[in-house]
């Protein structure tokens, strides 16, 4: 068990009231649909680490807006609570200038409306679910949230939330 907090970027990325999902083929929470990002590289602004994120996975180009939400995240094993991840989320807003995108290794990418991420949301990482229906429309900038995800077997379960 690593006892390293991993940088994250994540992205609503918004067209025409959809929004960009991908379905995880590789590393955490593999078969779950997500937001696009991913581990931030040393050296790298949080606007060129989300935005080199989003073309290597969805082949995309697109506006910034701005960071929404930091999240501190831990993942839990749900019987004895043990930490078994940690990690901090910046979640950031872009707007696509299309809905073409183009697949990667990564995994499966598919645009929801609102009513697809509720009619999905056992499939949707519990956390990306919430900042998604609860951070990204909210129109105040920079929050933060510590967050907890429990996990039993492949089970992801929301925990604790807390907002600053």
């Amino acid at each position: 068990m690593s006892q390293n907090i991993l940088n994250i970027v994540v992205a609503g990325i918004e067209y025409k009231n959809k929004w960009l999902f991908i379905n995880r083929k590789r590393g955490d929470y593999q078969e779950k649909w997500a937001l696009v990002g991913g581990k931030m590289q040393f050296d790298e602004t949080i606007k060129e680490s989300i935005l080199r994120e989003i073309k290597e996975e969805t082949g995309l180009e697109v506006e910034w807006v701005g960071v929404k939400s930091i999240l501190n995240e831990k993942l839990l094993e749900k019987d004895t609570k043990e930490t078994k991840q940690q990690f901090i989320i910046i979640l950031c807003s872009v707007k696509a200038s299309s809905d073409v995108v183009q697949e990667t290794d990564e995994g499966e990418l598919c645009w929801f409306t609102d009513q697809d991420i509720l009619e999905n949301k056992e499939n949707i990482i519990p956390s990306d679910f919430y900042m998604i229906t609860e951070l990204i429309p909210n129109e105040s900038l920079q929050q933060i949230v510590e967050v907890e995800l429990l996990e039993k077997k492949d089970e992801l379960y929301l925990g604790l939330l807390k907002e600053y």
